[in-house]
Parts: structure tokens; sequence; C-alpha cells
């Protein structure tokens, strides 16, 4: 029977495949899939990116990972991606790892051991080892604390407004002396890689060579200040170094190094790991997902990221120089939700673009910072960041920039600087929960901003433990800020909870500062301050800034930025505050310099009261704080440490 093609048969012919090709609104991805495959849920592709290629050419725009683990990846979403939803099956764990499973794995002695081949990190430029979902310690010296270098930089830093009064060359910035009872013929140049302190930073370098005459060591790439840089006020930490990854820094099981000269991985196993029994893990990707400049529109969530790389290079300010394992460019409209990202070598999430959405999302155990973010209208919230800086000392929670931005609902723990470093201009952080910050840094505060303009910090809270020695400069403004804000605040046990800096208008209202002893308000360079009902407890409180009183200082000795100040004024209003300590005292400044001590004078509501009232306050639980963070778990916090009913 011959059959004929009518017009009418023809097109009941295409509107049946019409109807089957519209049934698939989704590209699958599953472990045992085949990027042969169409990606439909019967025939689903094996990579994430074949994925997108998929959605690219189809117009299918909802991507769905399915349970599983997926190795080696790397995505790279483009401008024609716009509009992508990509998400792992939901309540089901979705792990994407920027690396492999590695190696044939030796026993030489205690270590184990394992060749890497030329066709395989040719330069071996990766600092992180992921042993059972662990990141393990890279062998390091000494073992603990720093050597002390013998650098001297005794030029003036002018604020960050002016920089250096002498600029650094490239030697002052690329060498560094060592004292030759840490550093011997022995050292492999090779291998060792730096981290040299400065005050707020730190540099992260490798080596280009040792002079053994000189007691010097030559770095590789520039360091963000000379060695011994701030050393006038910074104090000790500005004349150390760690040395990284050499075989004279494994003193312990649980730690690794890189052998490059001898091309291979070493690790010390613990006594009750077996060789056979282990999943050693290693970067091959520097980006899980990464999102170029003019992408829109864009989803990622119920997803967990792990084992992302960054290539060797120094740090910059808060680390804002290394890469992120998920790395945005400039975008609009991205939306990050329910995202776990850990045990990678930089950034868990770095970004730039404006309407971004970061929510519900768990970064923990970095290299660098936990999120990057630089734009405008990007919103963040209900996030744990914590267990950072484990390459880079210089390491922030957050470090954001921009406008309109909001940090909301998140708990900031475990960081060795800021936990939150900058928000933007008329920006606003509340209701978040802080504690064990500035672990390793000097400077900085829990909630830190370089030039504010209408930012404000309120409802958060920020806890440190009885007897910590470590101030906090715990709410803080910093240079050019103005117009800020910070209300109804919470600060316990951090001995600085305010710390301004060359500021002007800032406005502290209805907060609440308890501490055990000395309790410090510090507002160098600052003017036109007001308080306002305000809760003091501490043994004894210090104002500390100036009054408006010009010191001896003449005002052409001074450079350029500094003048700026001569005339700051410090408080300018002071009312319905109370104060409950034994002695409240003023350190009256002039630019930085003191002038005289005296009696904190005051006019107002404010109270001095007696020792039985100031204890109380100090182991009362401050209820209206109970909703910071986003775990519910503000009071199990605060009693873990400092105790409370």
């Amino acid at each position: 029977m011959k059959i004929k093609f009518t017009k009418s048969v023809f097109a009941c012919i295409l509107i049946s495949f019409s109807i089957i090709s519209c049934k698939q609104t989704t590209v699958y991805v599953a472990v045992n899939g085949s990027d042969t495959n169409n990606g439909t849920k019967s025939q689903p592709v094996a990579s994430v990116q074949k994925a997108v290629e998929i959605s690219r050419s189809s117009g299918l725009k909802k991507i769905i990972v399915t349970e599983g683990d997926y190795f080696d990846v790397s995505v790279v979403i483009t401008e024609a991606d716009s509009g992508l939803h990509i998400s792992g099956q939901k309540g089901k764990p979705v792990r994407l790892m920027g690396g492999i499973i590695f190696g044939d794995w030796q026993q030489n002695g205690g270590w184990l051991e394992a060749q890497v081949p030329d066709s395989l990190w040719p330069d071996l430029d990766f600092r992180i080892l992921i042993v059972n979902d662990t990141l393990r310690d890279r062998a390091r010296l000494p073992e603990t604390g720093a050597f002390n270098h013998k650098n001297e930089w005794p030029h003036q830093w002018q604020s960050s407004q002016g920089g250096w009064s002498v600029k650094p060359t490239h030697d002052d910035l690329t060498t560094l002396y060592y004292n030759p009872a840490d550093i011997g013929p022995w050292l492999d140049v090779k291998n060792a890689e730096l981290t040299v302190f400065h005050a707020w930073d730190d540099s992260y370098v490798a080596l280009a060579g040792i002079d053994t005459i000189n007691n010097s060591l030559r770095f590789s790439n520039q360091a963000s200040h000379p060695a011994g840089a701030y050393a006038s006020w910074a104090g000790e930490k500005t004349r150390q170094y760690i040395v990284w990854n050499i075989k004279e820094g494994m003193a312990r099981p649980g730690q690794w190094y890189i052998d490059r000269t001898s091309r291979k991985i070493v690790y010390w196993p613990f006594a009750h790991e077996k060789a056979g029994l282990l999943k050693i893990m290693v970067p091959t990707q520097n980006h899980i997902f990464e999102i170029k400049d003019n992408t829109s529109e864009v989803t990622i969530e119920n997803l967990q990221l792990s084992c992302a790389g960054a290539p060797v290079g120094n740090t910059g300010y808060a680390t804002i120089n290394i890469t992120g394992a998920v790395l945005a460019g400039k975008v609009n409209n991205l939306t990050l939700k329910n995202l776990v990202v850990k045990n990678v070598a930089g950034w868990a999430v770095k970004t730039r673009g404006s309407h971004v959405k970061i929510s519900d999302c768990e970064f923990s155990f970095t290299g660098a910072g936990g999120l990057y973010m630089t734009g405008d209208n990007i919103t963040v919230e209900r996030c744990g960041i914590h267990d950072l800086g484990k390459l880079y000392f210089g390491s922030v929670g957050i470090y954001g920039d921009g406008n309109r931005n909001s940090v909301s609902h998140c708990e900031l723990y475990n960081i060795p600087y800021c936990a939150i470093n900058g928000i933007g201009k008329y920006s606003v952080a509340e209701y978040n929960l802080m504690y064990n910050f500035k672990q390793t840094m000097v400077d900085g505060g829990a909630i830190y901003m370089y030039g504010g303009d209408s930012t404000i910090y309120r409802h958060n809270a920020v806890l440190a433990p009885k007897g910590n020695k470590t101030e906090g400069w715990t709410y803080y403004f910093d240079e050019l800020s103005v117009n800020c804000i910070m209300d109804n605040n919470l600060a316990v046990n951090t001995i600085v909870p305010v710390h301004h800096h060359m500021a002007d208008k800032i406005t502290i209202t209805n907060n609440l500062f308890i501490d055990e002893g000395r309790q410090k308000i510090s507002y160098p360079l600052c003017s036109n301050l007001s308080f306002s009902g305000n809760i003091f407890v501490a043994e004894e409180i210090l104002f500390s800034g100036p009054t408006g009183e010009i010191g001896p200082t003449p005002k052409e000795s001074l450079n350029a930025v500094f003048q700026k100040y001569y005339e700051c004024n410090g408080i300018v209003e002071f009312e319905g505050n109370q104060l409950f300590a034994g002695k409240v005292v003023q350190e009256v400044l002039h630019v930085y310099n003191f002038v005289r001590k005296e009696d904190f004078s005051y006019n107002g509501n404010q109270q001095i009261a007696d020792k039985g009232k100031r204890e109380n306050l100090q182991s009362k639980l401050p209820e209206a704080f109970l909703g910071t963070g986003y775990r519910g778990n503000f009071k199990t916090v605060y009693q873990k440490m400092i105790g409370g009913n």
C-alpha cells in the first residue's frame, strides 16, 4: 500500500513531534549518565557542563543534577545561558568536586607517597589536600607560632588615603632577611612558600632563591608591603613569617607537602588511617562554577561544592586577589541558594554585579574568605560562614562594596580577620551573630567599613569569651565614612566595642556594650559623633579621641592627609546614656598624640552604678538578641562563650 503525504498528514506529523519534544522541560545529569545522551530523565548526561551546552542549543532552561558525587567539575556559564536554573535533586546529597581522587599511594616509613606524572599539574600549583572529606594541614615551620625576620621598614604609613611616605621598591617587596638559626641551605626554594605578616593583612609569596651568605630570601612575586612595615605601632606581628610546604615542616600526623623536586605528594597518615581505605582528593579546577560577564537571571541551588584550587599569588587586602570556587563576573539577577561550599583553596563565592541574592548557604574551611561581593542591590541572608583562612590569615567572612546592599541573619565565626569587611554605601548589616573573629590579625573589627556613606549596623550581636585579651574594635567605621549609624547592637567582652577612625557624623544609639574589666570607646581623628540611649557596662570605661582641642603638633609638620583632620572634634552629643562602671575617664588625643587623661565629662541622664548593678548586667542574658543569626542558637553560643542565665 502506498501512502500519500498530503499537507494535512505532514502537519499532523509535525504536531506529533512537537508534542513529544514539549514533554522535555529539563536536562538531567546523573553519575551513571553519558555525555553522548540527550539529557532526558531516562538518558541523562554525565556532566553539568554538557547539560549547559544542551540547554544552550535547545532552549531548555532547567537542569537537575541527581544524587551522587561528581569529580573534576568545571562549569562555565555565559551570557547565552541567561535564564538558566541549575538545581541539585531536592533532599538528596549532590556533591560537585573540582578535583579527583588521586594517587597510587605507597608506604615510605610512616608516610604515604604518590608520584605525580608530568601530564597532571605540570607545575604542581595547588595548596589543599582533602582526606576523607577533611581539609588536612600543610607542613610548616615553625610548627606553631612564627619565625622573626630581620627586615626594617621605618617609613610612615599615611593612612589608606596616603599610602607610604616612601614608595617601596621592587627589592623592598621581594626580599626577606632571616636568622640562620631558623633557615639554612637545606631549604628547597622550589617547594617553600612564605606567609609574611603585616598588620591587617599578610602576603603570600613563592620563592625565587636563597642567599646563604647574606641570609636572605628572594620572593618570586611581590609582597603587599615590605617585611617589617607597620612595626612602629602594630607590634611583633609585623616581624613574623611562616615557611610552608617543606619536608622539614612535617611534625605530626595529618600533615602533607608537595615535593616538586621529586614530583610527589607526601602525606603523614594518622595511626587509624590505612592507604587502601583513604579517599585522598587533589584539586584539578580553580572554579566549579564560572559565570561570565553580562550573564543574567541565573539560579544555582541545592548543591554541595568542594575541592577547588587557586593559583599561587599574593593575596591582597582581605585576600581579594584570590579566586573563588564560584566565580561570577558582572552579572545581573544571580541567585545562589542552599549551597554548601567547603574545603576550597580560595573564596567560597566571589561575585560582582547587581541584584544578587545569596541565601541559606554554608561556606567553610576555605583558604581565603567566605563571600566576596561587590555591586548594587546584593542581598545576603541566613548564611553560615566560618572556619576560614586556612591558607591566608588576612581572610574575612564577607567582603563587600557597592550600594544598597544588605547582610542579615548570618552567623560568622572562627575567622582570622574581620567577620564582615564592608557592605557598601546606603547598605545595612543587621541581625548577624559573630564570634571568634580577629583570631590572627590586628586592626579590623567584627563589622568594618571603609568609606561608608549612610551605612547602618543594627541589631547585631558580637560575643567574645570571658578572659578575652584581643581588642575587638567591634563596630568600626573607618576612613571617609560619613552619616553612618550604629543602632541596637550588642558587644560582650570585646574590650573595644566601638572604634571609629577618620569618620564624620556617626550616630551611636541604643547599643549595649558589656565588658569584664576595662572598656574602650575609641574614635581617633573623628568628628561630630553622637551617642544617645546607650548602655555601657565595665569596671572602667575609657573614652579615647579628640575634643576639638589643638595639641602641640604644628599643622604644617603633618602630611596632607592628616592635616585634613587637624581640628577634629570627637563627640558633640552625649545624651541619655547609662554608664555602669566604677570609673569613667577620657583620654584626649590630638591627631594620634596623647594630650592628657581626665575624668569623662558628660551631660544628661547618665548613671555610674555600683558594683552589684554592674555584675547583674554582666551576667544577665541579653534576650533582645535571641533573633540574631539563622539557627536560633544565640543563647547556646552566649552561654558557651561567657556563661549566663
